[in-house]
């Protein structure tokens, strides 16, 4: 091996060296790709999987489970905000990001740290009666959400023709903490869950 060809590998041991030493001071220059930072809602059943309650009756509790996971890169403050509606109230839309104007039957607050989940148990029970001069309407009475029991007046249930039953929706919206206005904002994340309402 000639001279020019030592030096030739010196300098490139050199090269390679410096560019492992070098390489944490360059990793601050080059830019990843930035991960995505998003917050998941979802909904369970009384077994805590898919096996949701369809048909309900009055009185009888109901239990759920609402899952939330924060991946948004920091804690943050949450509510959810459970409604309940017909077939004919505004509903929380995907496409337009619009919250519903259904007045809320209780909130439920709290904190989950980045990248955390946490496991909100939710216990649900209605009261309704069939109208004494519609036959083919339910008047909600009352719904108790975690013990505590809110007026459902006035809202009514008309009955489906094609599914042949009174349903009623209960939906759970996903609001969270802005520092920079200093306020709750709607965070475009609700479920729901489409119930028969059985006499």
């Amino acid at each position: 091996m000639g001279l020019q060809q030592y030096k030739a590998l010196l300098l490139i041991i050199t090269a390679v060296s410096a560019l492992f030493i070098a390489s944490p001071a360059l990793q601050k220059l080059v830019f990843f790709p930035q991960t995505d930072f998003f917050t998941e809602l979802s909904l369970f059943g009384p077994y805590n999987n898919a096996t949701y309650p369809s048909n309900v009756t009055v009185g009888n509790n109901y239990r759920l489970y609402l899952n939330v996971d924060n991946h948004l890169g920091s804690s943050a403050y949450y509510v959810i905000e459970t409604k309940f509606g017909n077939q004919t109230q505004f509903t929380p839309n995907s496409f337009n990001h619009t919250k519903s104007d259904l007045p809320s039957l209780g909130s439920i607050t709290f904190f989950v740290a980045d990248k955390k989940s946490l496991q909100l148990p939710v216990d649900v029970s209605f009261q309704y009666k069939i109208d004494a001069n519609n036959p083919r309407q339910l008047d909600m009475q009352s719904i108790t959400l975690n013990g505590a029991t809110i007026n459902a007046n006035p809202t009514t249930i008309a009955w489906n023709s094609e599914k042949r039953g009174f349903y009623g929706n209960l939906f759970f919206e996903l609001w969270i903490y802005n520092a920079t206005v200093n306020a709750l904002q709607y965070h475009e994340r609700y479920v729901s869950l489409w119930l028969k309402m059985n006499l």
